[in-house]
């Protein structure tokens, strides 16, 4: 089964019920080569090794190079980004390269059903999961 791993808060897993789910508000060392790890507001956390890691890029933490960061935010430097919002849609852009568990995923967008009761954060942290699980 595909995992997800979040630390700190966040209501991420929310959007991602068809994934094994682990949540925490603190781990001491996550070292799971298989699972993606959402780090959340406040989260504190050691990570020796991660399919790829999920950062709010406007408020970065410090991590180890030796990980894939994805990093989620509203400018264009950021992995994920939203391209264009109305009520009702979120236009989800990949702006590089990422490596999935099944291989390489290249830039795209995707419009997709904006969730009003989550934070763009975690509709994006979502959105950067289900690529690198896919």
């Amino acid at each position: 089964m595909d995992t997800v791993i979040i630390v700190g808060e966040s209501r991420a897993d929310r959007l991602l019920e068809k994934f094994g789910m682990l949540k925490a508000q603190e781990a001491e060392i996550i070292d799971c080569a298989d699972a993606v790890v959402i780090l959340g507001r406040g989260a504190k956390v050691k990570i020796r090794a991660a399919l790829g890691v999920i950062i709010d890029g406007d408020d970065p933490p410090e991590l180890p190079r030796a990980v894939q960061l994805i990093s989620c935010g509203v400018s264009p430097k950021n992995t994920v980004s939203i391209t264009s919002r109305t009520p009702e849609i979120l236009t989800f852009s990949l702006n590089r390269s990422v490596r999935g568990k099944n291989g390489v995923c290249e830039p795209f967008e995707l419009p997709a059903p904006a969730a009003s009761d989550f934070s763009e954060y975690d509709q994006m942290a979502a959105f950067a999961a289900r690529l690198l699980l896919k």
